[in-house]
């Protein structure tokens, strides 16, 4: 092996080193978030629960803001990749499209108890409001409109005309933040699975002649 070799997989081992360590740190703090709430989070918590030292937190971040919003951008991201994947999914039929958007939003993924925190304690805390808007406002509403479009497909599809393709997915999605907050403070009734029984439930009342509803 070359010199310019090894210097390339020593470059390598470090990023994938820092990546790893990034992640520990994204991690740990959803977790900690989970425990202590947005006030108590401190940059030192999270490195001990990371097993990162403090230095490298504060080098990393160079401040706790810095640090909680990287989670919430972690946790937003990873939603919109998510449900992106099922609406460019060319091989689902708009039915089994959302089927697969219920499954997505309810699967343990995305609505566990720790990340669900992490939106509630982002959403409800006045001073990270508009930190939580800035992150999340425009992937809101292009998930939204998505949906939209979607129910809009399965009414035309149906002929379901007693509800609009808006009353329906904004609904839906009253429901969805309504059911995550179910799963945080009252988790031995509010499964996920229990959760996503209801809105098929939902949806069985306004399409009841579609089978895959039942």
């Amino acid at each position: 092996m070359t010199a310019s070799s090894k210097q390339v997989l020593t470059i390598n081992d470090k990023n994938s080193e820092i990546s790893i360590n990034h992640q520990k740190l994204i991690e740990a703090t959803i977790e900690t978030i989970a425990e202590r709430g947005l006030a108590d989070t401190t940059i030192s918590h999270v490195a001990h629960k990371a097993k990162v030292s403090q230095g490298y937190a504060n080098f990393r971040f160079k401040s706790k803001e810095n640090l909680l919003l990287s989670s919430l951008q972690f946790l937003s991201d990873e939603y919109k990749k998510s449900w992106q994947k099922i609406f460019e999914d060319q091989n689902l039929d708009p039915i089994d499209r959302l089927l697969r958007i219920f499954e997505n939003d309810f699967s343990k993924k995305i609505a566990n108890r720790n990340k669900i925190s992490v939106w509630v304690a982002f959403y409800s805390e006045v001073k990270f409001r508009p930190s939580y808007l800035s992150v999340c406002q425009m992937q809101d509403e292009i998930y939204s409109s998505q949906t939209k479009k979607l129910v809009d497909q399965i009414n035309k599809k149906t002929g379901q005309k007693s509800l609009t393709s808006v009353e329906i997915s904004e609904t839906y999605h009253s429901m969805v933040d309504g059911l995550w907050q179910r799963i945080l403070f009252d988790p031995k009734i509010y499964t996920n699975e229990f959760c996503k029984n209801l809105i098929v439930k939902y949806f069985r009342s306004i399409y009841p002649n579609e089978a895959k509803f039942k």
